[in-house]
């Protein structure tokens, strides 16, 4: 009997020494959840509820974005105000604006709102006549293409790559700085353009910048003799002829024909000036003239000159000292 009840008590003091060594260590471990099958049951319907909810909110989301987007559909999208009626577009320079509307792809019916304009801003400036393009819309069905292209100062003629000047087919245009671009239209006005002659040219890419060294040079020129022709004191070009590396050879309306070479334009122009100034004074007519050359001018004409007045046949006029020319009669 008394071994029993030792044993007993021996048993119900382990718990308690169990929960005095977690008191020691500083914590304790308490289970205050209850449970009980009505307990079980509130909580399921509160899930239940909570699914309900989750549902009906789903359901409305879906509701909503339906009619929203019913409501754009109809508001916007099928809106005939916000459908492209009319395609104005400001340009000037040899692509039409049809070809230019025929490029970017646009087509009535398209609605504004959804037209992708930097897809149609990239088709255009693939065009190798464009510098940069501009588009605008109104939201009344219309929209607006302003297109800035290269204006062409000159045709382009190499036989060897197939390029020949005043053709819509074969023809190319360069514009003031150099970029080749190909002829669509022969008008009036660009068959009158001057022709630079480059039969060794090696590139004929449309959009690209020329690089020729003789190229460069024929450019700057032909800015520089259009200034005077502009003010009168030259006639018109007709054409350039790159005959070599270092020089210029250029035809005028009237037949003359001067060589220049591609360095100090400026003052071969000057020189050209002066002579030119005489001959007209003196009703001569040059045939050739070579301006590169600082003294002793070499110069022809198409018929023999009227020397008198001159104190030296063979020596300039003595109102430019500075020049001298080398005459000869033709």
């Amino acid at each position: 009997m008394s071994s029993g009840s030792s044993s007993s008590r021996r048993t119900a003091a382990k718990p308690a020494i169990k929960r005095a060594k977690k008191a020691a260590d500083g914590y304790m471990e308490v289970n205050l959840k209850p449970d009980s099958p009505k307990l079980r049951e509130m909580e399921k319907a509160e899930k239940q509820r909570l699914g309900f909810k989750w549902g009906m909110g789903i359901i409305c989301a879906i509701c909503l974005f339906a009619l929203l987007k019913v409501t754009v559909r109809e508001a916007f999208l099928k809106n005939p105000q916000f459908t492209l009626r009319q395609v104005v577009v400001k340009t000037e320079g040899p692509a039409t604006a049809e070809q230019i509307v025929r490029v970017s792809a646009i087509t009535h019916g398209m609605n504004l709102l959804t037209v992708n304009l930097r897809e149609i801003q990239r088709r255009i400036l693939e065009m190798p006549q464009v510098k940069s393009v501009k588009i605008s819309r109104d939201y009344h069905g219309r929209m607006t293409l302003t297109v800035d292209q290269r204006q062409p100062v000159a045709w382009i003629a190499c036989a060897k790559l197939g390029m020949r000047a005043g053709s819509s087919e074969t023809g190319y245009f360069l514009d003031a700085e150099g970029t080749l671009f190909p002829c669509e239209v022969v008008t009036e006005t660009y068959a009158k353009l001057p022709v630079i002659q480059h039969e060794a040219l090696n590139q004929n890419q449309p959009g690209k910048k020329i690089s020729d060294l003789s190229v460069t040079a024929a450019l700057s020129l032909l800015e520089k003799l259009q200034k005077r022709q502009e003010e009168k004191t030259a006639l018109a070009v007709r054409e350039i002829a790159t005959q070599y590396t270092w020089g210029l050879n250029v035809t005028f309306e009237d037949g003359a024909r001067v060589f220049f070479g591609i360095d100090d334009l400026d003052d071969q122009l000057t020189r050209m000036d002066r002579i030119a100034l005489e001959a007209q004074h003196r009703g001569w007519k040059i045939d050739t003239l070579n301006v590169l050359v600082r003294e002793n001018i070499p110069i022809t004409f198409r018929e023999a000159p009227d020397l008198e007045g001159l104190q030296d046949p063979l020596t300039a006029s003595a109102r430019s000292p500075k020049t001298s020319m080398k005459l000869t009669p033709p």
